[in-house]
């Protein structure tokens, strides 16, 4: 530190350009040799996304070798159900993974490619799946896994006989079930007891789809595959309750194809107790670029994240595979995927920062008794924990289904790639930056003085920033634009759009989305009171808004009251 004092001083006597400069070079010379130092710490080429090694701990094999299965935590015991094992053949069967044994016992039905679900009750409906080996037809078939007994019962059947379905429990014990593969589909209910009946026609059918609560006891369901598995030409957003939407999102973004069953609440990141309904959905490009869709009630929107999502390591193209499985108690979520040299991947999204850090985990290779398309659960622990599965693709893998068990460590890893050394690099890499912060500015004020300059303040600049926008707002109307984004604003300006959300916020104390809101509101109220007798669905599209939902919530918030009851008060 002496050194770098008198490095300091000498560089500050001699002017600004030489502390600029040298301070520069001696950061330079820390940051080389920091990098350098960290091989583990691996940045993928071209997004400058960290990568961190973990290792992949091999856990006992299951009893019997499947895939198409489901897997669940429940009662504190990874448990894996049905599925089809070695031959592509049909295995009713069941095992629990307890003190580091697999326990095997019997299932009513088989529910290859079934859907599951941990109820409210402690128990798991399992449903439907493929009636016949070699993924043949779909089934009706119902039963209940109850943990404490490790034991299954079946009972009545499903009003549509489905396979790679979804599904969700509702606040009042109900759970909505939709999707289905080469069948039709539709949206039915299970009454929590021991009946399942129609509940509504689907605008689409969906294979694996995303089941997304907007409410206690409403939900949204949307997918990017139809029951054949190919892509949907308009992706249309259905609802238990109200019509069907559209989202201007998906005109580009398509939700992710997978071939594993899931479970839709794995992705939910809201908080049940206070009403807040929010997932994180992986969407694709038509470039195979992946992006993370936050959702929030029917509202779309990509998750800003700090760096673009990798699609490349060192070792090629990298396969993503799942949706989001949610770590709610640490506030991440992992995405999994594989590469061609059996290294699997794990992309971490920390989604409580906003943009979002990204962080890919990654393996070494793993043999070949490993599954890559393997069915993943977290675990209480918020690891990830990969059962069985097949290899991407190739011809007959389902007839060779694996039984091997890997554990994916995510809480002890930056202990082992970050030495304390490294830490004290860091600091010294603050420290030094600190003190070029206060030596420039006190310089630059130096300067200023001399040259008797009156640069413009931060204050000044976000005041005409401001006015240039409130004149695009207001003169160009650019609110009545749908899913209008603050990109398009700071394009028109010519400017950054870091600079057009802080301008905003340091302003008028709104969000970008808040702002925008504000303007669309004084529109429809304008509107409401020069045509009274015109239909709600028309002022809110007029306005600026996609869906009916987004405007009632957005006009509440802004008003305090509904829509019928503000216009009712003009009227009185």
């Amino acid at each position: 530190m002496e050194l770098f004092r008198i490095f300091a001083t000498k560089t500050y006597q001699m002017g600004f350009i030489s502390v600029q400069v040298n301070i520069k070079q001696l950061i330079c010379i820390l940051i080389m040799s920091l990098t350098l130092s960290i091989p583990a710490m691996a940045i993928s080429a071209g997004n400058h996304c960290p990568m961190v090694k973990i290792e992949a701990e091999r856990l006992p094999d299951m009893t019997i070798p499947r895939s198409g299965h489901s897997v669940f935590v429940v009662n504190g015991e990874v448990t894996v159900v049905g599925g089809h094992t070695s031959g592509f053949k049909l295995t009713s069967t069941a095992e629990y993974l307890k003190d580091n044994k697999w326990y095997l016992l019997p299932t009513v039905y088989s529910h290859d490619g079934g859907m599951s679900i941990v109820m409210k009750s402690g128990k798991v409906l399992l449903a439907g799946g493929f009636k016949d080996n070699l993924g043949i037809s779909q089934s009706y078939e119902v039963e209940l896994y109850d943990p404490m007994t490790h034991s299954c019962k079946g009972f009545g059947c499903l009003n549509q006989k489905r396979a790679s379905a979804a599904a969700v429990e509702m606040d009042d014990g109900k759970v909505l079930i939709t999707g289905n593969w080469y069948a039709d589909d539709e949206i039915e209910l299970y009454d929590g007891k021991a009946s399942f009946s129609h509940a509504k026609a689907v605008s689409q059918s969906r294979y694996l789809p995303h089941v997304l609560r907007t409410s206690g006891n409403d939900a949204m369901i949307i997918a990017g595959y139809d029951m054949h598995g190919e892509p949907l030409d308009t992706i249309i957003v259905d609802r238990l309750y109200g019509e069907a939407v559209r989202d201007t999102l998906f005109y580009t973004w398509r939700p992710l194809h997978y071939d594993l069953s899931q479970h839709s609440d794995d992705s939910f990141i809201g908080d049940e107790a206070q009403h807040f309904y929010r997932y994180l959905v992986p969407v694709e490009n038509s470039r195979g670029q992946l992006a993370i869709v936050d959702v929030r009630d029917t509202i779309f929107s990509l998750l800003p994240t700090i760096c673009p999502i990798p699609m490349k390591s060192q070792w090629g193209t990298i396969k993503y595979i799942t949706p989001v499985y949610a770590d709610r108690l640490n506030h991440r979520g992992y995405v999994l995927g594989f590469d061609k040299t059996r290294r699997v991947y794990a992309l971490c999204i920390d989604y409580a920062q906003i943009p979002a850090k990204l962080t890919l985990y990654y393996t070494d290779p793993l043999p070949k008794d490993a599954g890559m398309l393997s069915i993943p659960v977290l675990t209480k622990d918020g690891n990830l924990l990969l059962t069985g599965g097949i290899d991407d693709k190739r011809p007959n893998e389902n007839f060779q289904p694996k039984a091997s068990v890997w554990l994916l460590r995510f809480t002890e890893e930056s202990k082992a790639e970050s030495p304390l050394w490294i830490w004290g690099v860091i600091l010294v890499l603050i420290i030094i930056a600190t003190s070029v912060f206060f030596i420039q500015r006190k310089l630059r004020g130096r300067r200023m003085e001399l040259e008797g300059a009156d640069q413009p303040t931060s204050v000044n600049v976000d005041t005409q920033l401001m006015q240039r926008i409130t004149e695009l707002m207001e003169e160009k109307q650019l609110y009545k634009v749908p899913d209008l984004k603050v990109l398009d604003i700071a394009s028109e300006l010519r400017t950054n759009a870091r600079y057009v959300s802080d301008c905003i916020k340091n302003s008028t104390n709104y969000s970008f989305t808040q702002y925008v809101n504000s303007y669309r509101i004084q529109h429809a109220q304008q509107l409401m009171r020069d045509f009274p007798d015109q239909k709600i669905s028309t002022i809110y599209i007029d306005s600026g808004f996609t869906n009916e939902t987004t405007f009632f919530r957005a006009f509440k918030a802004i008003t305090g009251m509904t829509p019928k009851d503000w216009k009712n008060l003009q009227n009185d």
